[in-house]
């Protein structure tokens, strides 16, 4: 339920473009969590680079609100930026696995699955 790519830039190269190229897509930048700059200020060590971004659709998102509030666990849409075994990596949730199945409007889920394709794509440009 999950799609991950592997970057061709480091992960805060990666960062550095989430924001500008959202944008291109409609996206509105909610939240950034940084996680592996703000853990360890806690005491906690974290071994690798790692932060999500929230990215907001509005529109979309105040479809799927009055359509389905139960998928509001779903929005924002998430982007997460890490580092494995020295190698960077984006993912978010798998949209297409998870809407496929879901009963609602025809238009409403091309949207849905228009906006994934639209995260996907820029992803895939990192």
């Amino acid at each position: 339920m999950i799609y991950t790519i592997e970057t061709k830039r480091s992960c805060e190269e990666v960062e550095e473009k989430v924001e500008e190229e959202s944008k291109s897509f409609g996206l509105i930048l909610k939240k950034h969590y940084p996680f592996s700059k703000h853990l360890p200020q806690t005491g906690l060590a974290i071994n690798n680079h790692a932060s999500v971004f929230e990215l907001c659709k509005a529109p979309i998102a105040a479809k799927v609100l009055n359509a389905h509030p139960e998928l509001s666990l779903l929005l924002p849409c998430r982007i997460s930026i890490f580092e494995k075994e020295g190698r960077s990596y984006a993912s978010t949730h798998d949209l297409l696995s998870l809407f496929e199945n879901l009963e609602c409007e025809a238009q409403l889920k091309e949207e849905i699955l228009g906006l994934y394709k639209n995260i996907t794509d820029m992803m895939k440009s990192w």
